[in-house]
């Protein structure tokens, strides 16, 4: 019988609390939730049952790191006698407790040996992790994950109790609260919506520049804690390509919000691994190759806190996480920039750097202890005196902009500490990591936010600065550098607002758009029916065969784009043959766009889908695929329903599944190279896209993610 004494409430998609016996239970702990609850003014439950999946949706669904220093540092309930319950199976609770150990006490002396770290290196790193960590109440004995958290497994009957409840997990991402008298509670938090950013994000009045050399705020640099804000995070623009330094909750929001496509991205700094300065798993899961600049100790770092929260193999993350290693001891040399790297103090290791370019420099502190709390860490034998006036000279270093962290406390710089610098010094500073700047400082420092740029290197003309944008368009991938010329040349570029209707529903079509930089969408009926993002383009189709335009093209960020002239487009296409490649495109995009693993691939590779995929139609009935046939194509349903069935060796008939629109089907024998396992028959009249293997593989190579998300599904339906 349902249970209406256990009330439950959603706090977000993907979380919900029940309340029983005074009790509250969270279910889920999605990316930013501790800053849902804060807006809320409601606390934080001290028992969290983990989600099936701790990453779905381009979301972190299980992000206990700072709902966890939350309870150890702010409400102190570690020191009141009272741990954080975690619930989970044992595998979930291996990986849970294994993050959270690396994040908060940082690698052990295992790991770091079994990567290869230097010994000098090894002991630096333990002596700093041992300074800052909690210690048993009454000693100086550090405390273990253990000793910090309650973690509990489900047991041999698949329950775990708690204030005289059992729970226990039902179907997928649905839970099951049974009381002793057998009454029951359902708590399901299955994602019925699109998670959206928990916090507004602030829309920039202009595009992120694309110059030389340069930097754009992600964020209005502010704290895992502060519920009005993103955490720290840049961009660097190096000879007009995208670097990011320490990625915020909802990464790819914020840089559509810039105006740029996530796969412009071409490498990442991460300073260190705790979750307001690495939350770029929606990137990762992305596509293309992450190219990560870092050190090998925290490349390995972030590789093992990926591992644990895709739950796949350390081997496995490092197929789509490469390494671009950098050395303390010398400068990285990276397409016409310099990088100074250097070991700053903080729990975990992290680093901070300075990049030059042109005779132009930006430094980023990384998070850090400084001043008076960095001295005291010398004077107790934790760093060395070289370390030490390194990080305390970061300040005085020679550079046009300084983000230096600000966020005080223990292991933060004090602000005012900071506030008391010569004003030679101070003019080159912008603080990060703390909500607002204080206001007997405000004459003193700038506050920051999203969209703020600093261009030190600006392009020297548009058509400089656009040029690597319409070249890297994968609809001009292979035509000639002449064509090439006829595209710069005669092509002129346009900035467009947010909100902007460039193409309208029935008007005739006067000119070819290449989305340089921004994002649109593209709307029928009252409905998008396609996103697109920098490298794609639009307006083609009502060129080509002289009809009204079929849909809106609307602005969703500041748009810049370069426009071609009907005829000079009309010559681009003859010229190139590209006319069935456009008309591929046009009849496939659309349907792609469907399928949520499709939606996020970067364009180029979307082309080559797009040119190898197939229509094809079932009458209701007819067998679409026959059990023992070999596993040659992937199936994808854009309307209609497909049954899943077997057969046993007595004839019996066993229905496995039915499958309708928006899914994938035929994975497992294409994914495992083996027979099909199974019929399918069309139940309605279907209509399908399909894909052959060795299209699929060739893609694959290129979004090696791609394997991992197909993977998810076929093990979903085991």
């Amino acid at each position: 019988m349902e249970n209406h004494l256990i009330a439950v409430r959603e706090i977000m998609p993907g979380c919900k609390v029940a309340t029983v016996n005074q009790t509250e239970i969270m279910f889920g702990c999605p990316s930013e939730v501790l800053k849902v609850f804060a807006k809320l003014g409601q606390r934080v439950p001290g028992t969290i049952v983990l989600p099936f999946h701790f990453y779905m949706h381009g979301v972190v669904q299980a992000s206990l790191e700072f709902p966890n220093y939350h309870s150890l540092f702010a409400e102190q309930r570690y020191f009141k006698g009272e741990k954080m319950v975690v619930i989970g199976t044992e595998d979930q609770v291996r990986r849970i407790k294994g993050l959270l150990a690396l994040t908060l006490l940082g690698p052990t002396r295992d790991s770091m040996e079994e990567w290869g770290i230097d010994p000098q290196e090894i002991e630096a790193t333990l002596r700093m992790s041992d300074h800052f960590a909690l210690k048993k109440i009454g000693t100086q004995e550090i405390a273990s994950i253990d000793d910090l958290i309650d973690f509990r497994s489900y047991d041999a009957e698949g329950l775990a109790s708690i204030s005289g409840v059992n729970i226990s997990q039902d179907t997928n991402e649905t839970f099951l609260m049974e009381m002793g008298n057998g009454d029951f509670k359902t708590v399901d938090i299955n994602i019925d919506e699109i998670q959206g950013p928990p916090i507004a994000i602030e829309k920039p009045n202009v595009l992120a520049p694309r110059g030389v050399f340069g930097v754009t705020s992600l964020s209005k640099m502010s704290t895992g804690f502060d519920s009005d804000g993103y955490t720290s995070g840049v961009l660097l623009g190096i000879n007009n390509m995208f670097v990011s330094v320490d990625g915020v909750p909802w990464m790819k929001e914020h840089l559509r919000t810039l105006g740029i496509n996530p796969h412009e991205i071409v490498a990442h700094i991460i300073t260190h691994i705790h979750d307001d300065h690495s939350n770029i798993f929606d990137l990762i899961v992305n596509g293309k190759i992450f190219h990560l600049i870092s050190d090998v100790l925290g490349y390995r770092c972030l590789i093992l806190k990926a591992s644990y929260l895709l739950g796949i193999s350390e081997e496995e993350v490092m197929k789509f996480v490469k390494l671009i290693e950098f050395k303390f001891d010398r400068p990285l040399k990276w397409y016409g920039a310099e990088f100074e790297f250097w070991r700053v103090a903080h729990p975990v290791p992290t680093f901070g750097f300075r990049v030059s370019m042109n005779g132009k420099s930006v430094i980023y502190s990384g998070d850090t202890c400084w001043g008076k709390n960095l001295t005291a860490m010398l004077e107790a034998g934790v760093i060395s005196k070289e370390m030490h006036d390194q990080i305390q000279g970061v300040p005085y270093m020679k550079a046009d902009v300084i983000f230096h962290d600000a966020g005080g406390g223990l292991i933060h710089p004090d602000i005012n500490e900071l506030g008391n610098l010569p004003p030679i010094v101070l003019q080159h500073i912008v603080p990060t990591h703390l909500p607002k700047v204080p206001e007997n400082l405000q004459d003193v420092f700038r506050g920051i936010d999203i969209g703020d740029s600093w261009n030190l290197v600006p392009a020297s003309s548009m058509l400089t600065s656009t040029y690597a944008q319409v070249i890297n368009a994968p609809i001009f991938k292979n035509i000639s550098e002449f064509w090439m010329n006829v595209v710069i040349n005669q092509g002129t570029v346009k900035d467009y607002p947010c909100n902007y209707d460039i193409l309208e529903l029935g008007n005739p079509g006067k000119k070819f758009f290449i989305l340089i930089g921004g994002s649109v969408d593209v709307v029928a009926d009252n409905e998008v029916i396609a996103k697109l993002s920098t490298g794609d383009f639009f307006g083609e189709m009502s060129l080509m065969y002289g009809l009204p335009c079929n849909a809106t093209v609307r602005s969703r960020s500041p748009v810049r784009v370069m426009e071609l002239d009907k005829k000079i487009f009309m010559q681009l296409i003859e010229g190139t043959h590209k006319d069935s490649e456009f008309m591929k495109i046009h009849q496939m995009r659309h349907v792609f766009m469907q399928f949520s693993m499709f939606r996020s691939m970067p364009p180029d590779a979307l082309n080559d889908l797009y040119q190898c995929a197939k229509e094809e139609k079932f009458l209701a009935g007819c067998t679409i695929i026959k059990k023992g046939d070999d596993g040659n194509k992937l199936y994808g349903i854009t309307s209609g329903t497909v049954e899943v069935f077997d057969v046993l060796d007595n004839g019996v008939r066993i229905h496995i599944a039915d499958i309708s629109e928006k899914h994938i089907f035929g994975e497992i024998a294409l994914m495992q190279n083996t027979k099909r396992n199974a019929n399918v028959v069309a139940k309605t009249h279907v209509s399908l896209l399909s894909i052959e293997r060795d299209d699929f593989e060739r893609v694959m190579q290129q979004v090696p993610m791609l394997r991992f998300l197909i993977g998810k599904i076929a093990a979903s339906r085991r």
